[in-house]
């Protein structure tokens, strides 16, 4: 095959890959009344359903990509895309909770691997200035794909059926595993020592999965939040001893790449928080259908994509840390926008937000993907991927958590406009902390010139 053109297929397996592991989740955002009524589900259950795919994406997601280090990428993809297409595939035919909710959970452990292993495989396959373009493409792809699966899910869940996606999913997925089998190359095994870090792993999994379920799913935070603190805790010290850890330590020494993890954490919990409950809004408030409430993301949509395209040059001009403060900045605005600015229609309280939240997104992406794998060893960038991975995953979650606790709990039995305003203030909180974050990591950038 010639390298021009395997170049272009890996880059398209890389992109595709990550683009499932971000439209599964949002795909069902808008189905889940519908999957409700299908299976007769308790709202315990229903919760399950989303609940589980992230929990053990967030658990598994540490070990995913240390692996694909040890094992190579190729071994690494085709078991994730055989993962995902298996479990997409029982999940559109399923018939029962427990059925649905394990079949979610294995497309979690799918997406774990995935994730990390994409972006490790632009690492590999990739040099500048080609590299800086296609992680700019990578890290719109979530939100691309969080917004293209809410529009997605809004079609489908009113035209055919819920399940019509999942069958998509799997088709996907095997079209990716059978291009991946004959493109794909061995030579991405970089680590010569092949042994499992078994304790380390082991406490990363539990770890992890016991974080995530302690904020999104625990009925009682606090027992489950310190089980999950000791055994993190637990992790560090074990880390420190062993030859060949699941967590190379000195990956998060690294003032640099550990702020620029940080950061992601605080633009996914801006993010999904915004989504989760811009989705509410216009569901509850405005009375958008499914499809209309999908329609309603195309601006962001567009805009994202738009600015990721640039950004490569923007990059190269400004440097990182430049583009990703104006991103950070722009996704504060949004918020702003939201706390303030009063109406009664989409266009007035929605849509500019909506459109700062894609300038945002698409600026600050890539720019925390290049300063969270910059000068990290290809034997170690499946390890890196995965812990930034790891940061947004949990992000995600814990911004989702913070705004909910925040809109429903202090709103003293508002309705949901109420509950929305609570949780833009909460919003913006979170993204000051993001701007904050983004001012220090352009101070330590200037510091080390």
């Amino acid at each position: 095959m010639r390298i021009g053109l395997r170049k272009k297929l890996v880059l398209l397996i890389a992109l595709m890959s990550y683009l499932l592991t971000a439209l599964d989740n949002s795909l069902v955002l808008t189905s889940l009344t519908r999957i409700q009524a299908d299976l007769h589900l308790s709202q315990i259950s229903l919760s399950w359903i989303q609940d589980a795919y992230g929990l053990a994406f967030g658990s598994f997601i540490l070990l995913s990509g240390r692996l694909g280090d040890m094992y190579g990428r190729k071994l690494m993809m085709e078991i994730a895309l055989a993962l995902f297409a298996v479990s997409s595939l029982v999940t559109a035919i399923s018939t029962a909770a427990a059925m649905t909710i394990a079949s979610r959970f294995v497309q979690g452990m799918g997406a774990a691997i995935l994730a990390p292993t994409s972006l490790a495989l632009l690492v590999d396959y990739f040099t500048e200035p080609m590299l800086s373009k296609a992680i700019a493409w990578y890290s719109s792809i979530a939100g691309l794909g969080m917004s293209i699966g809410l529009i997605l899910g809004g079609i489908l869940t009113s035209y055919l059926n819920w399940r019509v996606g999942f069958y998509l999913n799997a088709a996907v997925a095997l079209g990716l595993f059978i291009l991946s089998v004959k493109t794909l190359e061995q030579k991405q095994a970089a680590q010569a020592d092949s042994r499992i870090d078994i304790l380390g792993s082991l406490a990363s999994v539990i770890g992890s999965g016991l974080l995530v379920y302690a904020v999104n799913g625990a009925r009682q935070m606090a027992p489950f939040m310190i089980a999950a603190l000791v055994i993190l805790a637990g992790l560090f010290v074990i880390e420190k001893r062993v030859d060949n850890p699941v967590l190379p330590l000195k990956l998060i020494a690294n003032r640099g790449r550990l702020l620029a993890d940080l950061s992601r954490a605080f633009l996914v919990a801006a993010a999904m928080g915004f989504y989760f409950f811009d989705s509410e809004f216009l569901q509850e408030v405005l009375h958008y259908s499914p499809l209309l409430t999908g329609l309603a993301y195309l601006p962001m949509t567009i805009t994202l994509f738009v600015v990721a395209i640039l950004v490569p040059r923007m990059v190269e001009k400004l440097d990182n840390q430049v583009v990703l403060l104006s991103g950070s900045g722009a996704i504060m605005l949004a918020f702003v926008w939201a706390v303030f600015v009063n109406g009664n229609n989409y266009l007035t309280i929605l849509l500019v937000p909506e459109l700062l939240l894609g300038v945002g997104q698409g600026l600050a992406l890539a720019p925390q993907t290049n300063l969270a794998i910059n000068g990290v060893k290809p034997q170690e960038s499946g390890a890196a991927s995965g812990i930034l991975n790891m940061f947004h995953q949990l992000g995600g979650v814990l911004g989702i958590a913070v705004m909910v606790q925040m809109g429903i709990k202090l709103s003293n039995g508002q309705n949901f406009a109420g509950q929305f305003h609570l949780a833009m203030i909460a919003g913006l909180v979170i993204a000051v902390l993001l701007v904050l974050m983004s001012i220090l990591i352009y101070f330590n950038h200037e510091g080390r010139k």
